[in-house]
């Protein structure tokens, strides 16, 4: 694995693997969200996230996350996203916001058909989200609960208020 990489995937026509290493955040998560929106204009319905090695995540990151699985629920032959291998403070993260309500929660083994984990490629503006990827994450975490809605509103209001003041 490339030092700078977070992310390695496992790509096939009907499912992508992502194992997450180390903190998963707003610093490194730009390829992700790319990656993700490819993958559901190619068909692609199933995702299995591995948190084996996976040491924090932040908001940014889960909003993501959020947003394919109410993408996934929009479609006739819904598919899914399986989050493994979730521990301690990332399980209990994960519960706080209610996102085990909408993503399966498993403790398997990573799946034995894997054959081989690729690099997830930075990309042209490298491994940062962009501030609306931010600004999006977080309404998406917002529109799932109230509770969310509460602990989120000041972080999408400061962000509204810089998009208003650069425009």
């Amino acid at each position: 694995m490339n030092k700078e990489s977070h992310y390695l995937v496992n790509v096939t026509p009907e499912k992508a693997f992502v194992r997450v290493f180390q903190k998963a955040s707003y610093l490194n998560c730009g390829p992700l969200r790319s990656f993700f929106e490819e993958s559901i204009l190619e068909g692609r319905r199933n995702y299995i996230v591995d948190f084996q090695d996976c040491s924090s995540m932040d908001s940014t990151f889960l909003g993501i996350l959020v947003g394919l699985a109410l993408k996934l629920r929009k479609f006739e032959d819904e598919g899914y996203l399986t989050l493994l291998n979730l521990r301690g403070r990332n399980l209990e993260t994960v519960q706080n916001l209610g996102i085990h309500k909408i993503a399966e929660i498993s403790s398997e083994e990573s799946p034995s058909d894997l054959h081989e984990l690729d690099d997830l490629k930075n990309g042209v503006q490298g491994g940062a989200a962009c501030s609306e990827t931010i600004y999006q994450a977080h309404k998406t975490l917002m529109e799932l609960n109230e509770k969310n809605s509460r602990m989120f509103c000041d972080v999408v209001n400061f962000l509204d208020r810089q998009k208003e003041d650069s425009a």
